[in-house]
């Protein structure tokens, strides 16, 4: 499992450099961060579910902190799918 500390970015980098480390994974490969930014978590989360390739959920973890968790299911190891 891939752990990314995406807090204090500006959004949406966040979801941008989630959705391209996404792209990174193999099948069956898991990637986990910490967003401070909530439309940034869904968008992210939103960003893998759309592409058909992993499952993607957020969980509040404190008030102004989540964690996006995303696995990926199937595809090419690498990807580029417009933004």
């Amino acid at each position: 499992m891939k752990s990314l500390d995406l807090r204090g970015l500006d959004c949406p980098e966040p979801a941008i450099y989630f959705y391209r480390e996404f792209g990174k994974l193999d099948v069956g490969e898991t990637l986990e961060a910490l967003m401070d930014s909530e439309a940034c978590a869904y968008t992210a989360a939103e960003l893998v579910n759309r592409s058909g390739l992993g499952a993607a959920s957020v969980l509040e973890l404190e008030k102004g902190l989540y964690r996006v968790s995303a696995v990926r299911l199937s595809g090419p190891r690498a990807f580029r799918r417009p933004l």
